[in-house]
């Protein structure tokens, strides 16, 4: 696997587990976030927050277990994880916040184009 694949996944489970571990945990800033998102998720905002931070989390681990053992089916799901997660986060942003935080936008919409360009050529081994 050459380098710059090799960091360009590790990056991308570097900023999962900066986004997971504050859900996690409970941080007042992501508590508050996602009381917001009681007008389109109509479950408990505390339940969906440790959802969303575990779903985070595994995908990092998945990120991290693929860039060791490059594993290509591994690689698949990880990818498929984290695009359709970060599909997810776009529709929360513009869809249930009063005004979306344009940095997690981009962060979303850059780990989707990588998750976008990661699969295909994964498909193609």
């Amino acid at each position: 696997m050459k380098t710059m694949n090799k960091a360009s996944n590790l990056i991308a489970a570097a900023l999962m587990l900066f986004f997971a571990i504050p859900k996690l945990v409970g941080i007042e800033k992501s508590v508050k976030g996602f009381e917001q998102f009681k007008s389109l998720v109509p479950i408990d905002p505390d339940i969906f927050r440790v959802f969303t931070g575990s779903v985070e989390l595994v995908i990092a681990i998945l990120l991290i277990i693929y860039t060791i053992k490059n594993t290509n089916n591994l690689g698949k799901l990880a990818y498929f994880l984290l695009l359709a997660t970060m599909i997810g986060g776009l529709t929360m942003e513009f869809f249930a916040r009063p005004e979306p935080v344009m940095m997690l936008v981009v962060i979303a919409v850059l780990l989707s184009v990588l998750s976008i360009y990661k699969l295909k050529i994964l498909v193609k081994k």
